[in-house]
């Protein structure tokens, strides 16, 4: 009976080694070798950005299968591992008192088995040995493999950094170089100095005559009105030929017509004053000074106006035979005289 329970311990003893030996081998961390890699571009310096690809095997599953990349940017202290596997600590030290600055990592499933990349900026020349990448440091892969108690870490190569001092054989800081001209842009140049130089001669002269180009553009807008003012009196007088209207009608237009005109030709209030104050009004702009032409002219003007308010306001007024087209024609002589025409 002794011997029976001897025998079970032993084969107890040796079940318990076969199931806890390879479990424990399994929870211990795993490094695995790169099968392949590759450094892209191919010439790399210091401050470029470059690309590590590996290719590993690690012949088991680090992805879920319907997951086939995932990728992470600016990789976390606890991704990064230290180059010494025994001893592995995590960098406490800022990534500028490193020799490199990872920006980003990714993992994707392939033929061989599964494609590291990791994006990264060297900043010293010569052979930069990065370590190792835990990559169960990843938020997919450790949730896939939570089962798993010791890290997964890949070694990753040296990577060497060339000097653009040993490329370019320069042992010195050079002097200052002046800026490179493109052929034929040195005459762009200088007509873009002329244009300039002619702006601002142009621009001198314009504020030394400012009183003379304001008087000008002054004179320019009171000619456009004045004759604004003039086509509107000669259009309505043409179309007073064309209306049948009776002799009141045709006086208050007449009247209105020539009030209008000369309200807009001398900025005077022509529309509100009586036929006795036309006269008042005009020597109060020519301060006394008309012409005997000029007093003619105004004479004949107010015999129109006078005659406008007798076929207006007179009850037994009466128009004569062809005495609208002499009245029409009589306006129009008037305001001709007026702006020169005649």
């Amino acid at each position: 009976m002794s011997r029976q329970t001897h025998s079970v311990k032993w084969i107890l003893l040796v079940l318990f080694l076969s199931i806890a030996l390879p479990w424990g081998l399994w929870c211990q961390e795993r490094v695995l070798s790169p099968v392949e890699w590759t450094v892209l571009p191919k010439e790399v310096y210091v401050g470029d950005q470059v690309e590590l690809r590996c290719v590993i095997a690690p012949g088991f599953e680090l992805l879920p299968g319907d997951v086939d990349f995932v990728t992470r940017s600016f990789l976390a202290d606890e991704i990064w591992g230290a180059q010494d596997v025994g001893s592995r600590q995590k960098l406490t030290a800022r990534q500028e008192e490193f020799p490199l600055t990872v920006h980003s990592i990714s993992l994707q499933r392939i033929d061989q088995g599964y494609s590291v990349s990791l994006m990264l900026t060297p900043w010293q020349p010569g052979e930069i040995e990065p370590g190792y990448l835990e990559v169960t440091a990843l938020p997919e892969v450790r949730g896939f493999l939570e089962k798993i108690r010791g890290p997964v870490l890949v070694q990753l190569p040296k990577i060497p950094i060339a000097s653009l001092a040993d490329k370019t054989d320069a042992r010195q800081l050079r002097p200052v170089a002046p800026p490179v001209l493109v052929p034929g842009s040195i005459y762009v140049v200088y007509g873009l100095a002329m244009v300039a130089l002619v702006l601002l001669v142009g621009l001198v002269v314009l504020l030394a005559r400012f009183q003379q180009v304001r008087l000008f553009f002054k004179g320019l807008a009171s000619r456009i009105r004045l004759s604004r003012n003039y086509r509107i009196a000669v259009r309505q007088l043409k179309r007073l030929r064309g209306q049948p209207l009776d002799h009141r009608e045709l006086a208050a237009q007449l009247a209105s017509i020539a009030r209008t005109y000369l309200e807009g030709r001398f900025a005077r209030p022509f529309t509100a004053a009586a036929t006795s104050e036309i006269m008042l009004l005009l020597d109060e702009i020519f301060v006394g000074m008309l012409s005997d032409q000029q007093l003619e002219l105004v004479e004949h003007l107010l015999v129109l106006l006078r005659r406008c308010d007798y076929l207006r306001y007179a009850p037994a007024a009466v128009m004569l035979e062809g005495e609208k087209e002499r009245l029409i024609q009589s306006m129009e002589e008037f305001i001709g005289c007026m702006e020169g025409k005649q």
